[in-house]
């Protein structure tokens, strides 16, 4: 509330004393009481604003009810915050509508905030979309952390992605990438689109660990329609909605965001409620068990069904999307530079050779392909913004005080720009990770130099699943062809531009030829 606002409740108040005369008595002094009255609640939420505003870290001023929005522009939130950063420091307050956020922008600030207060700083914001079909409630996302997020973080940590259950399943994994390989191959000569490819691979490598399945078949109209609802469900939620800034229109509901939603929440339910049914009809021995019995058999009163639906479309929208857009990067940024994709190929044939398909077994001996997928992490992460997290009482960080239910963001994407940090910090450069101090650096949530998936309680708790299938995807199709642009067009043609949304998504779709570079027999 602006100062301005008080002289005028003071000529208002000036007026009905000086005219008591011409009123009547009793309503006379009503008048007064209630002048007297708004002027003391204007009064206080003015010095409580300025009171908040002197606690809180400092940044740009904004309009009145937008805030600062229009610093933000419509596309580059990530890259306009950086900006910010550097003039008003690495905790910086901005008010994005009604909602006061703090973003952080840089590793020290990041281990305070999900290291050192990650208790008070786990919580979650509401976010509109989340509402739809009740999927907040649900959600181990978006779940504020409290005995349902710890019984469904204790599934997935321990009996979904534990070591032991990824190693039991592995041969599904290996077996999907096996098929895109082979189905490569058999179009060879033909322009693949990456982006595509890697999302269908993804999909179904997902769907074999869930439902022993594979869950795309371009054929398989029900299939291909589930598909298409992960794209279009991405498709809306790239887009801000206005009533996560502005509270007061969620009657109204101006972009009718919502009801998009729950059609698309609804179809995933009910494409998991096919397998779901199928499933509770018999029992599977121990060794059998996939994703989908394991969470079945973790059901109680308070984890039920609608919470087994909620997991499993998290898995795949989650899942599907981080892992395809790091892939189509590091293929990009390897295309655009010979001389490293060389590097890469060099150490896939001493150690995988040219007579078999790479393993998972052999990805721990692939040192420079993970330093490549570091860099990416670094450079491209696919959460530039991170999930927000949420105050869930007073907070003090140094000389400031972030305020109970702030919102709280960490700029991933300016911590990988910061020139104090890493040299060359816009180039592609994954010796970087080979040599020196950054050799030691990894993205498990120890090392806040490098978070893309999170730190402390609310880490991505799907990191280990993602790792595997990122360097397996990538190793495969980088052992099994070489890759060269359509039409004759040269590495420095290619747009690397990016595209803010659900993930930093690559503006122009990756499309190469393949050539196999291995004996026929192998495919």
């Amino acid at each position: 509330m602006d100062i301005p606002n008080l002289p005028f409740l003071r000529i208002l108040l000036s007026f009905f004393t000086d005219n008591m005369d011409i009123l009547n008595p009793p309503f006379s002094w009503y008048c007064v009481l209630l002048a007297t009255g708004s002027l003391l609640f204007f009064f206080f939420l003015w010095r409580r604003e300025q009171r908040t505003r002197l606690c809180l870290p400092p940044g740009p001023r904004g309009w009145p009810i937008v805030g600062n929005l229009f610093q933000l522009g419509k596309s580059m939130p990530h890259h306009s915050l950086y900006a910010l950063s550097l003039q008003y420091g690495p905790l910086m307050t901005v008010r994005l509508g009604m909602r006061t956020t703090v973003v952080v922008s840089s590793p020290a600030m990041a281990k305070e905030v999900l290291k050192t207060h990650d208790k008070i700083l786990a919580g979650r914001p509401v976010i509109e979309i989340n509402k739809t079909l009740s999927h907040d409630k649900s959600s181990l996302v978006w779940a504020d952390c409290g005995p349902y997020w710890r019984h469904l973080r204790l599934i997935s940590t321990v009996e979904l992605f534990s070591p032991k259950r990824l190693e039991a399943l592995q041969h599904l994994r290996r077996d999907q990438v096996f098929s895109t390989i082979r189905l490569i191959f058999e179009d060879k000569g033909k322009v693949v689109n990456i982006v595509h490819t890697v999302f269908c691979t993804t999909l179904n490598l997902l769907g074999n660990m869930i439902f022993s399945t594979s869950v795309f078949d371009p054929h398989e109209p029900a299939s291909a329609g589930f598909k298409d609802t992960i794209c279009e469900l991405m498709k809306v939620l790239k887009k801000p909605n206005l009533v996560d800034f502005f509270p007061f229109l969620w009657f109204f509901q101006p972009q009718g965001v919502s009801r998009v939603i729950a059609r698309h929440v609804k179809a995933l339910y009910d494409f998991s409620d096919t397998f779901i049914h199928e499933r509770q009809s018999f029992q599977r021995d121990d060794s059998e068990k996939d994703f989908l019995d394991v969470l079945l058999d973790s059901t109680t009163e308070d984890f039920t069904l609608t919470g087994v639906r909620a997991l499993i479309a998290e898995l795949f929208l989650a899942g599907t999307e981080t892992t395809t857009t790091t892939i189509e990067w590091v293929m990009a940024e390897f295309i655009r530079n010979p001389q490293k994709l060389n590097l890469a190929r060099q150490e896939l044939d001493e150690v995988v050779g040219s007579s078999r398909k790479v393993e998972e077994s052999d990805l721990d001996r692939l040192p420079y392909l993970h330093a490549a997928v570091k860099e990416i992490f670094r450079l491209r992460p696919p959460g530039p913004l991170l999930v927000p997290h949420k105050a869930t009482s007073n907070c003090e960080i140094g000389r400031f005080v972030i305020p109970k239910d702030t919102q709280v963001m960490v700029n991933v994407w300016a911590m990988g720009r910061d020139p104090s940090i890493w040299k060359n910090p816009s180039e592609f450069m994954p010796d970087r990770f080979l040599e020196g101090e950054n050799s030691m650096i990894e993205y498990g949530g120890q090392n806040f130099e490098l978070i893309p998936f999170g730190a402390g309680r609310r880490i991505c708790p799907g990191l280990p699943l993602a790792s595997r299938m990122v360097h397996l995807v990538l190793a495969s199709l980088l052992h099994s062809f070489e890759w060269e642009l359509p039409d004759g067009m040269s590495c420095e043609q290619m747009d690397m531009s990016d595209e803010f949304g659900v993930t930093l998504k690559k503006v122009e779709e990756l499309k190469a030829i393949p050539t196999p570079r291995l004996p026929h027999h192998i495919y």
